[in-house]
């Protein structure tokens, strides 16, 4: 626990500006950033766009699941969260889904929160299906986040539910509705919006995916292989003492203890990551995302695996060995152990190509080739796609991509570009 112990306070740092994030006019560094510098710190070779500083959020709920089904353990996620920021008038309004881990007020969730909202539209922000809180709450008697078609089912059925609690608490009205989503969320997009083509409870009239994997299998094999310790144990730790030493004195040396973009850029920027470092932090932030999910399904589902099955975990009790196990497990163990046996006892003739290819947008390529109302943005660096997965994107979405030549994946949300085109997309045209 001793590596994610330190890679937590690095990222609950990197993570905590939130509402209070600071808009800069021009770009904090002057140095070329790989594709993971942007990635980890946010794209920082263009000016940021002018987005407002705060918003009236208002954070909501919704009772999905008995309470008393939910594990005590959980019982500050005994409602399924999320996310309202209102016009003053009838509006467009926008779902926005977070990414693989993220909640619904992640630091990318509102910087798209902004762009929205600047807009014109209603914004309803849904945590991802892979996060606790919403996998705490899901009415499944074994609900296992990752098969795509699935989880795009559960979040139509809350976003129906929540669209309907917003009308009779907070009286918004909605002129049209569109969906977006970034990473895992922008994949999720594609299959909510071939679902409403069959219920047409929304009957959207723009969906963007953005940064999305083109398979999700292919995705996490990439992150989780920046976090493959192996025999590397002893040398990995000893680079996460070197990074947080010197984190923290630079930490130290700045004027303020607040968190936003640019502050964090300058402290990574003082404390020179190496490629290797900044894959490191990319693979072991991954790493617990998929660490809390594990935990929450464990439990959630009295699955075994990693908590003692039929135990009954209080609120007061050590979760220390638990967390430790779901540490060790990577999303491909996920994948060969929980999902593809779930999926062969449903249908024995399934193999594990078959499976890798629901689980990703193949399996809806006809779909997102012929439909005129999904826009596809990413970057051609993006740390998630396997070689010939941009050039896959382009030749399905055509005029219907942006390709931005750099940022990373999802590093860009707050730049100038990025936003424009977002204006371009949403407000009647094509780039």
């Amino acid at each position: 626990m001793r590596i994610l112990s330190v890679l937590l306070i690095i990222m609950l740092a990197a993570c905590s500006s939130k509402q209070d994030e600071v808009v800069v006019s021009k770009p904090v560094c002057d140095l070329a950033y790989s594709s993971y510098q942007a990635t980890v710190t946010g794209y920082c070779q263009e000016a940021a766009a002018d987005l407002p500083e705060s918003l009236d959020i208002i954070n909501k709920s919704i009772t999905i699941k008995p309470l008393d089904e939910i594990s005590e353990v959980f019982w500050f996620n005994k409602k399924m969260k999320y996310s309202l920021i209102k016009q003053e008038a009838s509006a467009p309004l926008i779902f926005i889904i977070a990414g693989t881990g993220a909640s619904y007020d992640s630091v990318k969730m509102l910087s798209l929160q902004k762009s929205f909202f600047q807009q014109g539209y209603h914004v309803i922000s849904l945590s991802s299906p892979t996060f606790a809180n919403f996998i705490v709450n899901s009415p499944n008697t074994r609900y296992m986040p990752g098969d795509l078609a699935h989880d795009a089912e559960y979040l139509y059925q809350v976003m129906n539910l929540v669209w309907t609690q917003v009308q009779a608490q907070d009286a918004v009205e909605a002129l049209s509705f569109s969906l977006t989503g970034y990473s895992l969320g922008g994949a999720h997009s594609a299959f909510i919006s071939l679902l409403d083509e069959e219920k047409q409870e929304f009957n959207f009239e723009k969906v963007l995916l953005i940064n999305p994997p083109v398979s999700l299998y292919n995705s996490v094999s990439i992150l989780d292989k920046y976090f493959d310790l192996g025999e590397n144990r002893p040398a990995a730790v000893a680079m996460f003492d070197d990074i947080f030493s010197r984190f923290s004195i630079a930490y130290a040396a700045q004027r303020s203890s607040k968190f936003d973009q640019g502050s964090i850029f300058s402290l990574f920027k003082n404390v020179s990551l190496t490629e290797a470092e900044l894959k490191l932090l990319i693979g072991a932030s991954f790493r617990i995302s998929s660490s809390d999910m594990i935990f929450a399904i464990d439990v959630s589902f009295n699955t075994g695996a990693i908590t003692y099955k039929n135990h009954r975990i209080s609120k007061l009790e050590s979760l220390t060995h638990s967390l430790q196990r779901a540490s060790d497990i990577t999303f491909g163990d996920y994948f060969d152990r929980a999902m593809l046996p779930r999926a062969q006892r449903e249908d024995a003739s399934i193999t594990k190509a078959d499976l890798i290819e629901r689980y990703s947008l193949h399996a809806i390529e006809d779909y997102l080739t012929a439909s005129d109302k999904i826009y596809l943005v990413t970057n051609q660096d993006d740390i998630i796609l396997q070689a010939g997965e941009v050039e896959y994107l382009q030749s399905i979405f055509t005029d219907r991509a942006k390709i931005f030549p750099r940022g990373g994946h999802c590093g860009n949300f707050d730049r100038l570009s990025f936003v424009e085109h977002l204006q371009t997309t949403f407000q009647g045209g094509l780039n």
